[in-house]
């Protein structure tokens, strides 16, 4: 979905990007590649690629094993051994610049919380360039850092595979072990990653900061807010569907440089997310980045778009609703699988079936902490 795979792919270099404004149906089916191999990693970020700063030069994340942890004295707390994508486990406590920090994300998976804090002005093109941005991530019990893989460094000499580092010894964050992580190819940058629990690990990463950067750092994530239990409330709830669907993944934005808000929540009949999938996404209508109609549901002017490929020999199948205004609100159903047939057991009648089972919630006062029932 293209909406949430640029935004996870971009927070993996502590950056929020803009969303996009229209979608086609070979760019669609783009997405489903990606969204279909990221389903396939066993930790996050396994294959997400980090554009480096050095001239030439692109850092590709790949897996390796963990590197030995120095003996230190860890929190008392565990970290889940998976996070719920429908309860909002970490926020922010302190910001610096709050009132420019506007464009604020939380993404969910199972394996990894994402928070970012980001001030955008506007750019070439009339497309926002973000200036400030913060951003932090939270694993899951066992999950390995993004800090501890390798990267491959693409460069017009050839392939060469460097390392995070150098790795020093950084203040205690709340009394657990802290280090500054060294980022390729941009000397001076460096990621603040500490135990936020026992068996955890969190990455605080910042650009565009000015001042002592370093004491800011370790100021936002002393005042992390770390434990909650507080559900995310959605614009919509669905009903009916196969009760094999769980939530997956969610994403919830405000205060964007194009829409104040928006919602994303994905779904999949397993839990290591290899099943077939089903993404909703709710925001704001905005009558520019309407698509020409070719059905109708409900009662309102829609486009469907089906694509079945192949990929590296491997089939793939999308299936992709837009309704560009219900209520004041745009409304993009997504559904992906292997081919259509194993797409069947979500909705028979595909993403036209999800629609009739989608309820929504225009006003805020009316949102709902239970999107599924």
């Amino acid at each position: 979905m293209k909406d949430l795979d640029v935004r996870t792919l971009l927070a993996d270099l502590a950056d929020t990007p803009p969303p996009p404004s229209r979608v086609d149906v070979a760019h669609a089916m783009t997405m489903a590649r990606r969204r279909s191999r990221a389903r396939t990693w066993t930790s996050v970020a396994a294959s997400v690629l980090v554009a480096g700063v050095a001239a030439g030069v692109t850092y590709a994340v790949i897996e390796r094993p963990p590197p030995a942890t120095p003996a230190a004295a860890v929190p008392a707390t565990d970290a889940p051994a998976r996070f719920d994508p429908l309860t909002r486990y970490a926020s922010f406590g302190w910001l610096p610049a709050q009132p420019q920090l506007t464009w604020q994300n939380t993404s969910i998976t199972t394996e990894r919380v994402d928070l970012s804090a980001t001030e955008h002005v506007p750019g070439s093109l009339d497309r926002p360039v973000p200036v400030v941005n913060v951003s932090v991530r939270l694993y899951a019990a066992g999950a390995v850092p993004l800090t501890e893989r390798p990267a491959e460094a693409q460069s017009p000499d050839g392939k060469t595979t460097v390392e995070y580092g150098p790795v020093t010894e950084a203040p205690a964050v709340d009394g657990a072990p802290a280090y500054w992580v060294g980022v390729p190819g941009e000397p001076a940058k460096v990621v603040l990653k500490w135990r936020y629990a026992t068996g955890g690990w969190a990455e605080l990463s910042a650009d565009g900061l000015t001042g002592d950067v370093r004491a800011t750092m370790r100021r936002i994530a002393g005042a992390l807010r770390v434990g909650g239990t507080e559900r995310i409330r959605f614009p919509f709830h669905l009903t009916g569907l196969s009760p094999a669907l769980r939530a997956t993944s969610s994403q919830s934005t405000r205060n964007g440089p194009d829409e104040p808000w928006s919602t994303i929540l994905d779904l999949n009949t397993q839990a290591d997310g290899k099943g077939p999938s089903l993404s909703v996404v709710v925001r704001p209508a905005n009558p520019a980045e309407a698509h020409d109609p070719n059905t109708t549901v409900g009662g309102h002017p829609a486009r469907r778009e089906q694509v079945q490929a192949d990929h590296l020999g491997v089939p793939e199948y999308a299936d992709r609703l837009f309704v560009d205004d219900v209520d004041g609100l745009q409304i993009s159903i997504l559904i992906e699988a292997g081919t259509a047939a194993a797409a069947e057991p979500l909705a028979p009648d595909g993403v036209l079936g999800v629609y009739p089972a989608l309820t929504l919630h225009p006003d805020l006062a009316g949102w709902t902490d239970r999107p599924l029932r």
